[in-house]
């Protein structure tokens, strides 16, 4: 033993030094590298990102290298590996088969289970064993219980010892019942916990590659975000608990007969169906008579949990399942007939739209999010292979007689002869084209068999295997072909074709009758459809697309299902011996069960029946266990499928900047050719327009010549006595008048002009409009600074010729060339159309009737194109002011008058389609009866026919280039207003079923969708989404694909075999005759006589032999309906239970598969592309990092507001001081925001007059704990009033609704408490009336509370913005949702207005109205039960009321194909794909939020010190600031914002010049520093945009040319009064700005007096502390200039323009220009200039605090000079010492410095 422990720390040392050497040999790489990273790049560049992912790599191999403990190779062997595999396989497997009932069915099993218990138990114990006693125990820190695994193994063991125990004790107490052990099946709950064996599993079968430390730093941060939007559930859960408690209550009113006991409650009572009811004056539903509304007294298991609003825990349970959209209509009904209908709509419909459709997709975005993460980490395992390692298919490059070709690698040489032409055969386009065709006939083939369930099923049957034995044969042959062709070995190594073969052995077994009958393989016959996709190549690139990383989804599917299995066989312990619950007797009886939860369908159902069935003192263990389950796999487990189909389609971050570039391209040759409707000019000859110059005195005639040649010499507002003669036409001629007759036009007259001075207008004008840019720099920059357009012999130069240049690197884009290309196509398009307006005459000519420049079409432009001028900000010659309501404003300029009078009166004739009605019956309330409802459509047509006028007269109808009718939305517009005229000039009064009437009517419900072609935003969804048309296709042909496969499968297995007798006791077909009994349904609730035969209501029907009502396989058009339905998870529950009771289990596993494979891959493929389109359309999908990043980053900032903090109370109010610490402390907000938890909670039962009837003392208990909580709140109002100032307290926000909720608070304390509870002496109708009152307004101002505790807690703050910024850009998305679900409920009151109720069709679910329809249709939306709402409205003759001729008013018949296709397309467009926006607005805008604080280009701490800051300078909280103070921030930034005025002086120049020049030395607000500072802080070439890019390097450069000249000029000027007064040298050596240099003003001049630098002089002595000589200065000046101190490293900082300061010939150009200046006398004059011995540029006008006039007046003045002493040292320079702070003197300035030095 003593030899073994001396092996032992002999190889722990040697371990150690090993770990030394490599953390010494890492170490030192880690400096060198860091070493040679600082010396290259330039600061800001991405070097920062990579040097801290390096130190990140560096931390990971460093912690790798921890201390392992030594164990023995024994222990560690592969054999010992395998045996801890095997044990867990068996251990699962044992725990799956181990029930009662399963036992049952097989004896011996029993046994068999305890044996393979004892084996997996024993590998378990001895490996436990083992490890210990080479590790021990709690020796020390590498001991084997010291690790957490170990821990959990060692518990594992224990409760695996346990079980096997357990079952010994059960096998005893069976085979000795004399013992009387008495064991109870309840015990096995033990064995629940085994199953989570699977988790010791995965670390032997999964190796993961990356250090343990990152995958820990993964796992907390993904937990985190999980953390914290689970936090944001809650929250809103609780929102909805509480407000439920408050709406609802306790909904306990029944219609019951009158005699009915509310204590003994029977089925026979209720009515039927069982209704909900309230009392009288309430405004819920009324009971007819004799019925009566009574509040019944049942447990929370007699209503069933579900739909309760009692108590917080069932309304949070009520909650969570109305938010999973099943079983919500339900409770939704309830609740609108126990209160008005409209308070549970709105209730409920925002709990759909922001729980269901909001928050809970906010889970997408976390996982997609830290799966892209994961992706990065591990594309080691899971990336793609970019060459093949087929053999089948390489290739090589040879050279052979007939050139160089590309020469297969099959390993054999091609064959010649009969094998090389049969293998061009097979290889050509011919055959593939033929085996696709038989692949297509052979489908359609045995789909065209039909179930007729007669006699001639079985004769048709044995033709269609007959057929199906011709084409096995058919597609054997081709098999045995390309194996004799290829060889095996080289046919085997190509995929498709084993798949071939494959299938060919799987049909061909298919063929004998044995098998054939029975349907063992027929799904290799079905499967061989799937070669179609190799016949697209599109679809083949899309499927490959999708599913080549097999390894992600793969793996997630596996995962999905070991999931399931882990849960349900925890399941099946918990639940298999409770009584009367067959969910879980056996493990696929588990198994479905869970699965079903998975899918939605039908949870709620059964978990209400578990819950039924499991004791009352578990039951909110057993609620809790089933909602966390839902939430897993709901939330994440689904969410994965959509992050993995969105990294299948993120592309490459190369591809994203050739699709740029690509996109750029496209939309550069679309500009440069004309529409083809306009192309038709270029078919006629050209006839140009002539026209005849003549003068007053001129003898010699004037020979005619072109118009436009006579127009250059045209003036604006003038016209020459010219006769325009338009030849070879028959239009009179028009001769101008006089000039002192004509009329001038206000607008000056537009003249095409040639030659140079064309070319120059038409690029200038092109060039102003492609600078303009969405910022605010560019803007006042092109406003402000005028370009020299022309270079000195009059050619045009580019502005983009200015900028720096800089050569390519090879794959970046050359923007300029881009830009430049994109403008000479719109040039082109330009010239284009000049030139067929000047050839054809009839060209631009609305209708070939009104003239280009006539009067008339010039009014009606101004009145179609006139609309609000949101952007004006005073740039036209008027003043700038400030403008309230941006948004509003920005909202009325989207869209000219003329279209947004035409939106309100379509709107106005929306509203009036919403009463259009069918009931009566009699037609009163249809349009076509109605005068009142006419006048809307006559409005409506009248007013479209004017703006249809006056449009086609401005813009022309069809060959004009801004025409009516130039897309599909002109066309739209032109079909409903037909449309409408022709349904007003018709008004038929007989309207048939399917009659052209009807047809009218449906085109006449188009009328919303009138109004996607007004709003330009919602035209733009339209266009995006029909943009992403394409992919979205393709899935859709791949799901019919898909179900073509499962629903011809599911014909020839179940095909004709699930029909069967109504009534359960039959089961033979001739035994179907006849009436019988059939129960009714009555209730949800549990009653007693519910499963009683003799009590239970019945109803005597017709024995009937049929197929079950909503689905069958008889044929594959029903086959193919049914699983459409259950490709929205509704109704596959039912399928799988009829399947099981008819077929056996083994018929289910096909339903199964298909709801795995085509929902939850389907559904998710879906869900990927509408958002992987909709990204790609707003451009944010071709984003690369950076930009994305830098996306992120401009809309973070612009949610960033300046914080409303008041400043700091002076010390010598000390009680005030005291009081802002401690209302600025942590923990007074925390205890705060409790408070504000805890005021909540005190709404956990009802607040009304009932309940105080119930529960007087309880009531009044949390209400006097809410009144003594709003008490402390206005202490907390008064505690921040006191020490913030009302002033300051005001400031906030935050603050103000605090005050108005404290205000409501203490009005509602003082009614309720001091009016309403002692008015009962008064009268009592008065004090109930006062306590509804009371009470309402209480809850209310308690859920206002609740709401103020987001602002409290940074986390729900930065989610709660996420929604509402997603609410705000879905507002377009969501309104063209709501225009097209109106069009559909406008449609199916014409469809389906009367149907008879059904299943479905109920007085809650009916068309008779618009406004029922929408709720109808919004209930679809959800998917809850809409292929039941489709089978009823599918009912028709003779199973309805019909009769030939009758209006389809007057019968109670649907429609059977309109149903289909309505419900299939709506359910299809809306839910599949227009809802699915909403889920991609969301995870555009969580990236914000997800962002961490190392990816990000500014970090919220960033963003927070600026905040910081600013609310010191802006000490007024105006959220604007002088231009002046920017330096004074700019002086104060930390973190990456910092900006050192000494080290960055050439950045702050620039920083102060853009601020001052741009905002014409105006105020600046909090927004337009912030931009600045990050613009600066990012590398703009590699996060910025082509267009942005291109326009931000133009400013930038603009700003340093000026910056430069003026520096230049100061300089130049400094040297020019010098050598004019040699004395004022003694003067500028003590001034202390500019290091020795005069300070200038904006312009340029220096206006410094000898008396004023006198003045300054004498100002700052005290500063200085020292006396300057003048001797000094003056030889510093001679002496060579210092040495540059290189700026410190500040992380992702940039100068400016890359590469620009560094080369002084530019300044030198700058110096040479001003020297010369533009005389034609050019001196040589050489200028030597660096650009750091600069003087120091402060620009400020003559009005600034810093002139020098300003200074002197202070020192003259009253007030003393301020003086402050530097406190850090400052640097010694050769010149005189420079100031480290620039001294201020104005009572604003001064204030500000002292309250910052205090």
């Amino acid at each position: 033993m003593s030899e073994r422990k001396k092996s032992l720390i002999t190889t722990i040392n040697n371990q150690r030094k090993y770990s030394q050497v490599a953390k010494a040999a890492v170490l030192s790489s880690a400096m060198l590298a860091r070493k040679n990273s600082s010396s290259r790049g330039a600061p800001g560049s991405a070097a920062g990102f990579g040097a801290r992912e390096s130190i990140a790599a560096i931390s990971d191999m460093l912690s790798s290298q921890h201390k392992k403990p030594v164990r023995s190779s024994y222990v560690e062997s592969d054999r010992v590996e395998w045996a801890l595999k095997i044990a867990c396989t068996i251990s699962m497997i044992t725990v799956c088969i181990h029930t009662p009932r399963t036992i049952e069915l097989f004896q011996p099993l029993n046994y068999i289970i305890l044996a393979a218990d004892f084996i997996s138990v024993s590998i378990f114990m001895l490996d436990s064993v083992l490890r210990i006693h080479y590790e021990g125990i709690f020796r020390c820190d590498s001991s084997y219980l010291s690790n957490r695994w170990s821990q959990f193994s060692v518990f594992i063991s224990i409760i695996h010892l346990l079980s096997f125990l357990l079952h010994c004790y059960q096998l005893i107490d069976n085979f000795f019942p004399f013992l009387h052990l008495n064991y109870r099946a309840w015990y096995g709950a033990i064995r629940s916990i085994r199953p989570f064996i699977i988790i010791r599993l995965i670390p032997l079968v999964v190796k993961f590659k990356l250090p343990k430390n990152r995958i820990e730093q993964l796992l907390k941060r993904s937990s985190q975000q999980v953390k914290n939007v689970t936090l944001f559930f809650v929250f809103f859960m609780t929102l909805y608990a509480i407000f439920g408690i408050q709406l609802f209550g306790r909904m306990d009113y029944h219609c019951v007969q009158p005699k009915t006991d509310p204590n003994n409650v029977t089925i026979m009572d209720l009515a039927i169906p069982d209704t909900m009811c309230a009392p009288e004056g309430i405004g819920g539903y009324e009971c007819p008579a004799p019925m009566v509304c009574m509040q019944l007294n049942l447990n929370a298991k007699g209503e069933g949990f579900y739909g309760m609003f009692n108590d917080f825990g069932a309304s949070v349970f009520t909650v969570y399942l109305a938010a999973s959209e099943e079983g919500w209509v339900y409770v939704l009904y309830d609740c609108m007939d126990s209160l008005p209908s409209y308070l549970a709509f709105l209730y409920f419909c925002t709990l759909i739209f922001f729980l269901a459709w909001l928050v809970k997709n906010v889970f997408i975005a976390v996982i997609t999010e830290t799966f892209a993460e994961i992706r990065v980490q591990f594309s080691e395992m899971w990336q793609k292979k970019e060459v093949t390692l087929d053999e089948g298919f390489r290739k090589k490059l040879e050279k052979t007689d007939d050139g160089w070709r590309l020469i297969r690698l099959d390993g054999e040489v091609e064959p010649e002869g009969p094998k090389q032409k049969l293998q061009w055969m097979l290889r050509s386009m011919y055959f593939q084209c033929f085996v696709i065709i038989f692949v297509v006939i052979n489908a359609i083939g045995n789909a065209m068999f039909v179930y007729r369930h007669d006699e001639t099923d079985k004769p048709r049957k044995y033709n269609f295997y007959l057929f199906e034995v011709g084409f096995t044969i058919l597609f054997n042959v081709e098999c045995i072909i390309k194996i004799l062709c290829y060889g095996f070995r080289n046919f085997i190594r190509r995929g498709i074709f084993k798949f071939e073969l494959i299938l060919c052995l799987g049909s061909s077994l298919n063929c004998v009758k044995f098998f054939y009958e029975r349907n063992y393989f027929t799904y290799f016959q079905t499967f061989r459809l799937l070669r179609l996709i190799k016949a697209s190549p599109i679809l083949e690139d899309f499927v490959w697309k999708i599913f080549s990383p097999g390894k992600k989804l793969g793996g997630l599917v596996i995962f999905t299902i070991a999931f399931i299995c882990c849960y349900s066989a925890i399941s099946l312990q918990l639940f298999y011996s409770v009584p009367n619950l067959h969910h879980f007797r056996t493990f696929p009886q588990a198994f479905m069960s869970m699965f079903q939860i998975i899918t939605q369908e039908g949870w709620t159902d059964f978990v209400v029946e578990v819950l039924r069935a499991t004791d009352d003192n578990l039951v909110p263990l057993v609620a809790l266990y089933f909602v966390a389950y839902h939430l897993f796999v709901t939330l994440i487990v689904l969410s994965l499928f959509v992050a993995v189909i969105l990294d299948n389609l993120e592309m490459d971050e190369e591809l994203k900047k050739v699709k740029q570039l690509r996109a750029r391209e496209a939309t550069t040759s679309m500009r440069s050719t004309l529409p083809w409707r306009l192309r038709v000019f270029e078919k006629f000859p050209t006839r140009p327009q002539m026209a005849a110059m003549r003068k007053a005195d001129s003898d010699f005639p004037m020979p005619k010549v072109r118009g436009s040649f006579t127009h250059q010499f045209a003036v604006d507002h003038s016209l020459e006595t010219t006769d325009v003669i338009e030849s070879d036409f028959e239009f009179p001629k028009r001769i101008m008048k006089s000039a002192g007759k004509r009329k001038i036009s206000k607008s000056g007259l537009t003249f095409r002009q040639i030659g140079s001075t064309s070319l120059r207008c038409s690029l200038n004008n092109l060039l102003e409009k492609s600078r303009s840019m969405t910022g605010k720099f560019l803007q006042t920059a092109v406003r402000n600074k005028q370009f020299n357009m022309y270079s000195e012999n009059g050619d045009l130069s580019r502005p983009s010729d200015s900028a720096p240049k800089k050569n390519a690197k090879q794959g970046e884009i050359d923007i300029r060339a881009l830009q430049q290309k994109r403008q000479l196509a719109e040039i082109t398009r330009n010239r284009i159309e000049e030139d067929m307006r000047e050839n054809h005459p009839f060209f631009d000519r609305p209708l070939f009737l009104v003239g280009r420049a006539s009067q008339l079409r010039e009014f009606c432009k101004k009145m179609v194109h006139s609309k609000y001028d949101s952007q004006d900000d005073g740039t036209n010659g008027g003043a700038k002011t400030k403008k309230r309501f941006k948004e509003i404003r920005a909202l009325i300029g989207i869209m000219p008058y003329i279209d947004w009078a035409m939106a309100t009166v379509t709107i106005v004739s929306c509203i009036s389609m919403l009463f259009e009605s069918p009931w009566p019956t009699t037609g009163e309330n249809l349009v076509m009866n109605n005068g009142y409802l006419q006048i809307s459509d006559y409005f409506f047509v009248l007013s479209m026919t004017f703006e249809l006028c006056v449009k086609i007269i401005a813009n022309g109808l069809f060959f004009t280039p801004k025409a009516v009718v130039r897309d599909v939305g002109g066309v739209m517009n032109l079909f409903i207003y037909f449309t409408s005229v022709i349904f007003l000039a018709w008004m038929p009064k007989h309207v048939e079923i399917n009659s052209l009437a009807q047809f009218l009517m449906i085109c006449r419900a188009m009328r919303p969708l009138r109004i996607y072609t007004l709003v330009p935003h919602i035209r733009r969804v339209v266009l995006e989404f029909f943009r992403g048309f394409k992919e979205i296709l393709l899935v859709t042909i791949l799901m019919i694909v898909v179900m073509f496969i499962f629903a011809s499968f599911g014909v020839q297995i179940v095909g004709g075999k699930l029909a069967a007798c109504n009534d359960p006791t039959v089961s033979s077909r001739e035994n179907c005759t006849g009436v019988f009994w059939q129960k009714l349904f009555v209730t949800r609730l549990e009653v007693y006589g519910k499963d009683t035969e003799a009590m239970h209501p019945k109803i005597m029907v017709p024995r009937v032999w049929t197929n079950p009502r909503n689905f069958n396989f008889d044929h594959v058009g029903n086959a193919m309906l049914a699983l459409f339905e259950t490709l929205s998870f509704k109704g596959w529950n039912v399928i799988r239970d009829i399947l099981w009771s008819r077929h056996g289990p083994w018929a289910v596993v096909f339903i199964h598969i298909y709801v795995f494979i085509g929902c939850m891959i389907g559904l998710t493929l879906f869900v990927g592309v509408v958002i992987a389109n909709y990204t790609q359309n707003r451009g944010t999908a071709l984003l690369t990092v950076d930009q994305r990043r830098w996306h992120d980053l401009k809309a973070r900032l612009k949610m960033a507001q300046p914080l409303h903090v008041p400043p700091k109370p002076s010390e010598s109010a000390r009680l005030r001081t005291k009081l802002y610490d401690l209302t600025m402390s942590r923990w007074f907000n925390q205890a705060f925001a409790l408070l504000v938890v805890l005021n909540s909670f005190t709404l956990v039962i009802p607040w009304n007059v009932e309940e105080e009837e119930q529960r007087a003392t309880y009531v009044f208990t949390v209400t006097a704990l809410a009144a003594f909580m709003n008490m402390l709140f206005v202490i907390e109002i008064i505690l921040k009033v006191i020490a913030y100032t009302f002033s300051g307290f005001w400031q906030s926000r935050r603050n103000r609704v605090d005050l108005l909720i404290t205000v409501f608070g203490v009005i509602w304390i003082f009614l309720h408490f001091f009016v309403a509870l002692p008015s009962s002496k008064i009268d009592v109708d008065v004090q109930v009336e006062l306590k509804k009152f009371t009470y309402t307004f209480g809850y209310l101002v308690v859920i206002l509370r609740f709401f103020t505790i987001a602002s409290r807690n940074s986390t729900l703050k930065m989610l709660m913005l996420t929604v509402i910024m997603s609410m705000f850009r879905s507002f377009f998305i969501i309104t063209a949702l709501f225009l097209l679900v109106l069009f559909y409920a406008y449609t199916g009151v014409i469809l389906f207005p009367m149907v008879k109720y059904g299943m479905a069709v109920s007085k809650h679910v009916n068309f008779r109205t618009a406004s029922e329809a929408l709720v109808v249709l919004f209930r679809c939306l959800t998917g809850e039960d809409w292929n039941d709402i489709m089978h009823d409205c599918m009912r028709s003759a003779p199973f309805c009321y019909w009769n030939e001729g009758m209006n389809y008013w007057e019968t109670d018949c649907g429609n059977f194909y309109g149903a289909i296709i309505y419900f299939c397309s709506f359910y299809l467009i809306i839910t599949y794909i227009v809802r699915n926006l909403l889920v991609a607005v969301i995870m555009e805008n969580f990236s914000l939020f997800y962002s961490s604080e190392e990816d990000a280009l500014l970090s919220y701490a960033d963003i927070r010190n600026f905040q910081y800051v600013w609310n010191m300078v802006d000490q007024e909280q105006k959220r604007t600031i002088p231009v002046e103070r920017v330096k004074f921030l700019l002086r104060l930034l930390k973190g990456r914002l910092e900006v050192d005025p000494e080290k960055d002086r050439i950045l702050f120049k620039h920083m102060c010049y853009e601020m001052e020049r741009l905002h014409n030395g105006e105020e600046v607000s909090f927004h337009d520093v912030l931009y600045m500072l990050s613009y600066r802080s990012v590398d703009i070439r590699k996060s910025l945009q082509l267009e942005e890019l291109l326009q931000r390097e133009e400013l930038e450069f603009i700003i340093e040319e000026e910056v430069a000249k003026q520096t230049i000029r100061t300089w130049l000027e400094g040297c020019l009064r010098k050598m004019r007064n040699p004395s004022q040298k003694d003067a500028e050596g003590v001034l202390p700005f500019g290091g020795g240099h005069p300070v200038i003003h904006s312009s340029g001049h220096s206006s410094i007096s000898h008396e004023e630098t006198v003045a300054q002089r004498l100002r700052f002595e005290n500063i200085r502390g020292d006396s300057v000589d003048t001797e000094e200065t003056e030889s510093s000046e001679e002496e060579t200039p210092p040495p540059i101190r290189k700026k410190a490293a500040v992380k992702n900082r940039r100068g400016s323009i890359p590469d620009v300061l560094s080369r002084t010939g530019l300044f030198q150009e700058a110096a040479r220009k001003f020297m010369v200046g533009s005389s034609s006398e050019k001196k040589q004059v050489k200028l030597q200039l660096n650009v750091y011995d600069l003087p120091d540029v402060e620009e400020r006008g003559e009005d600034s605090p810093f002139s020098p006039k300003n200074l002197s007046d202070d020192f003259n003045g009253e007030h003393s000079p301020l003086v402050i002493t530097p406190s850090l040292p400052v640097p010694p320079t050769h010149g005189s010492p420079r100031p480290l702070m620039p001294c201020e003197t104005t009572k604003d300035i001064e204030k500000w410095w002292n309250s910052l030095v205090d």
